[in-house]
């Protein structure tokens, strides 16, 4: 076997091998985050049994993008909660997705000061297409060029009466300066909400790390917070090619 033909056997027998290191298990981010406005009731208002979000993982593979948030809210999104202290009687709903290459929350500890108006500002935006669907449905991924406060619709604009969480950034201003880049699925499961969609082409890939913000439309609780962007797997597949390469050259010149 000559050297060329060498390196492309080893190739093929590692490929397995990188091909399962790219695909780190998800990263999981449990739910220490509280937020400005919590009116002296801590990480959840209103009901835990209807509002807790216990935690999420971020699992990237390739270019896909999966965020998964468990929460009790889980499952509550069509039914109409608290409908007349919504403007429009709809109840309380399934927020968008908010995400950025960099997580910078305002203040420390559990960021009591970070609301739309301090803190990251967010780049991107997965937009339900029904956020009061029962099963979930479609998404659209958007780039958002201005800043928290144009680009995002807020807890206060969706409740009219009760104590909730003022200011948090609930879902995508479809109507401010943002670019539809595709779209994507999201889905209602039993104890959890799934989102899913490609991030090719989005900076989300070229920073340290994805940082992910969500609320149900109340804000009673928010989880935020960031997964590192594993490094491009294809200098590692080069490397253990060439560790391949070596062995079966090593072999060879041993018969």
């Amino acid at each position: 076997m000559n050297i060329k033909c060498a390196f492309f056997v080893g190739l093929a027998l590692l490929l397995p091998l990188s091909a399962s290191i790219s695909n780190a298990a998800p990263v999981t981010i449990y739910d220490d985050y509280i937020g400005a406005d919590d009116h002296g009731c801590g990480d959840v208002i209103g009901s835990e049994t209807l509002f807790d979000i216990h935690y999420m993982e971020i699992d990237l593979i390739g270019n896909m993008l999966s965020v998964d948030i468990y929460t009790n809210f889980a499952g509550l999104g069509h039914t109409k909660l608290y409908d007349t202290l919504t403007f429009d009687g709809s109840g309380i709903g399934y927020g968008d997705l908010f995400l950025s290459s960099e997580w910078t929350p305002f203040g420390v500890g559990q960021y009591l000061g970070d609301d739309y108006n301090t803190g990251t500002t967010w780049t991107y935006g997965f937009a339900l297409d029904d956020r009061y669907a029962a099963g979930g449905g479609i998404g659209t991924l958007y780039q958002l060029n201005g800043n928290n406060n144009a680009d995002a619709l807020l807890s206060d604009d969706f409740l009219s009466g009760g104590t909730f969480r003022n200011g948090q950034e609930i879902a995508v201003d479809t109507g401010g300066d943002i670019t539809n880049i595709r779209t994507g699925a999201w889905t209602v499961n039993a104890d959890h909400l799934s989102f899913s969609f490609d991030i090719s082409g989005t900076e989300l890939l070229n920073g340290p790390e994805i940082a992910v913000h969500w609320g149900m439309t109340c804000g009673n609780d928010i989880i935020e917070g960031a997964a590192p962007v594993p490094e491009p797997s294809t200098m590692l597949l080069f490397g253990t090619g060439l560790i391949g390469l070596a062995r079966l050259s090593r072999k060879r010149l041993k018969k």
